[in-house]
């Protein structure tokens, strides 16, 4: 099996005191057989979610496919890892643009590789640079919900079944028709 098997039921909070070290993150492969079994078993079976190997968290991890790669992502901790490359980490950031939508009961979250220092606004087409102090735009560069307590996300309820994850992301219009973990 490509992606972990689910593990024990653990609060959430003992999943982050029990994340993996770097190091052991660092050594995790991962196939295009692997990405080909995960994606059929979540897609095709309707597979529950698996939790990350990075934070532990269900129902934000889980293959996914964009401009010809095929990757597995976390959207709780940025855990990002390409078929036949290391993992690595995105960066979380959003723009304060009169269009950026909410998710969760917090602002939208979009997700960029780690050293990237601009991106494009996807809701209002600006040209944003991601710091933590912008003198120009607030909360560009912002800490991940996994490192963050206090995130709203934290109280997405765990170990539960694909419906129900795919329910709770469809009810906001930014992740509806995009939800497959």
């Amino acid at each position: 099996m490509g992606i972990f098997a689910k593990s024990p039921a653990a609060t959430t909070m003992e999943r982050t005191k029990n994340r993996p070290s770097e190091k052991k993150i660092a050594k995790l492969k991962y196939t295009v057989d692997d990405w080909d079994s995960d994606s059929y078993a979540l897609m095709a079976e309707g597979a529950d979610p698996v939790h990350c190997p990075s934070c532990g968290f269900t129902g934000f991890y889980g293959p996914r496919a964009l401009d010809n790669k095929k990757f597995r992502e976390c959207r709780f901790c940025g855990f990002y890892q390409e078929v036949d490359q290391p993992p690595g980490r995105r960066r979380p950031v959003v723009h304060d643009c009169d269009k950026w939508p909410e998710a969760g009961g917090t602002p939208y979250i979009w997700w960029i590789p780690g050293d990237e220092r601009f991106y494009e606004c996807n809701f209002c087409g600006q040209r944003a640079v991601v710091e933590k102090t912008n003198a120009f735009q607030r909360n560009v560069g912002i800490t991940a919900p996994a490192d963050d307590p206090t995130h709203p996300w934290w109280q997405v309820p765990q170990d539960k079944s694909y419906s129900y994850y795919y329910s709770y992301w469809e009810q906001w219009p930014c992740t509806k028709g995009r939800i497959i973990f």
